[in-house]
């Protein structure tokens, strides 16, 4: 296994390496990933032994039968707060994160504390964000790939971050609307990994106030990306 990550965000290498995939899903608490191959027996939940090999069941499955001429290609999405931006006068020359890394791509300092504290498995932290404002949201979003290799038939597992400023998305007509539905949509595991009890309210009264400047859009062919 080899891995080279830059802008991991919220997870560190050497948590994750020498772990198989299915370990690295449930050691993380990745929401959802204990129930989503049951379909019947609920009381399989409770057996912690049986939920892992499952999972590894399935995704085992899943990679051996990743075809050559296939890759599979999906998209994720999170919100991520950042410091507010400091002027260069005040910063002077000194190296630190906050001028090398001021939008938390490679670390997302803001919501999970220090990289060097950070308690593995818990998902996004708990703590507060002071500093919280619409200037300050960022739509955080991953392009992730799975090719198989023709030689060797190894798969490769490629990440491409995105990081978009909120307030500049709102000003395209109707994603106002459709980012504060998908917010509120999320099941209350999802929104606890994801951290969205630290946003919510300044982030939806800021969706909420844009999308009635917009007006209703139903029955209206906008173009892409709606």
């Amino acid at each position: 296994m080899a891995l080279s990550s830059h802008l991991s965000g919220f997870w560190r290498m050497r948590d994750k390496i020498g772990m198989p995939l299915d370990e690295i899903h449930l050691s993380g608490e990745v929401p959802q990933c204990k129930s989503i191959h049951f379909t019947k027996n609920v009381n399989l939940f409770n057996s912690p032994l049986i939920v892992k090999e499952k999972l590894q069941l399935s995704m085992n499955r899943f990679f051996q039968r990743l075809p050559l001429d296939k890759p599979v290609i999906r998209n994720n999405y999170s919100i991520q707060a950042i410091p507010p931006r400091v002027p260069e006068t005040v910063l002077g020359t000194e190296e630190t994160l906050s001028n090398i890394d001021p939008e938390e791509l490679s670390w997302s300092e803001s919501l999970n504390g220090p990289e060097d504290d950070f308690a593995h498995g818990r998902g996004h932290g708990t703590r507060d964000v002071p500093f919280l404002s619409t200037s300050t949201l960022r739509l955080r979003s991953e392009r992730q790939t799975l090719r198989r290799l023709s030689r060797t038939g190894a798969i490769v597992f490629g990440i491409r971050t995105y990081q978009f400023k909120v307030e500049e998305l709102a000003r395209e007509r109707g994603v106002a609307a459709r980012l504060a539905s998908a917010v509120r949509s999320w099941p209350e595991d999802v929104a606890f990994y994801k951290g969205r009890r630290r946003y919510r309210d300044v982030l939806l009264e800021f969706l909420d106030e844009c999308a009635e400047k917009d007006g209703p859009i139903e029955g209206v062919r906008l173009p892409f990306p709606y």
